[in-house]
Order: structure tokens, then sequence, then C-alpha cells
């Protein structure tokens, strides 16, 4: 019995080393990422089908650049706020470099190039949206 709890003690103690290692590494690894912040505002009654051109066109190339390690990942932010009719989303992309775009420009654009473009109820970008601005970000993460 003390052997089986001095086995499970170790054990614990092991999982919780290679998880702070790990927290560690991830954190120093993506001290030079940078992210772009890319905020869109749907036409008038378009907002679902804008949305759905983002997933269906942009992140399924994205999906790609990931897949080829180009960028770190993707994620689509939705305004909740019914006071800030500035925006309605927000294309966040990870970059493995402060660089950003312009370090993997040459190869993003072969991806895009290949993608056939999906139409949303016979409708493209132009017709749904607009980009209204973009920022480039730094983000940290703070461990407890």
């Amino acid at each position: 019995m003390k052997n089986n709890f001095l086995k499970c003690g170790l054990i614990l103690l092991i999982f919780h080393f290679q998880s702070c290692v790990s927290t560690k590494t991830v954190t120093e690894n993506n001290r030079n990422h940078i992210w772009t912040f890319t905020y869109l505002k749907a036409i008038e009654n378009q907002k679902v089908n804008l949305e759905n051109y983002i997933e269906k066109n942009w992140f399924v190339i994205d999906s790609i650049a990931v897949k080829q390690k180009l960028i770190a990942q993707y994620e689509l932010y939705e305004n909740k706020d019914p006071e800030n009719k500035d925006w309605d989303f927000i294309v966040a992309v990870e970059y493995f470099s402060p660089k950003g775009y312009q370090d993997i420009s040459s190869d993003f654009e072969a991806i895009r190039t290949k993608h056939q473009v999906v139409k949303i109820n016979g409708l493209v970008m132009k017709d749904l949206g607009r980009i209204v601005k973009s920022e480039t970000i730094l983000r940290k993460n703070y461990f407890n």
C-alpha cells in the first residue's frame, strides 16, 4: 500500500514538472510571435453571410497555412457591444515572427491563388462587408 502511494506521488510530481516545463517553453517560444487583428464591418443585413464567408474562404486558407506552419493559429471575435457599431468581427492571426505576414506573403499567396472562392448566397466579400482597419498586436500571456 505504501509502495503504491509513493508511486502515485512520484507520477504526479513528474506530471507537474513536465507541465511546468511545457508552459515555460510555450511562453518563451511565443515571445516573438505577433498577431494581426483585422476588423470587418458587415453590410446591413449581411452579418451572418459575412461570418459564413470568412469561415468558408479566409479560414480554409488559414487552415492550410497552419498545416504548412506559416501561421500559428487564427481566431474569430464577434462584437457583442450594441453601442459599438464600428465593427462586427475581428479576424485574429498569430504569426511566428515579428514581421508577420511580410515573412510568409509569397507562400500564403500561393495558397490563396489555389483557393476557389466560395460564394455565400451568390455573394462575395465586396457584397457582404469591408475591412475597416487592421492592427498589429503583441500578446503577452501571464500564467498563475
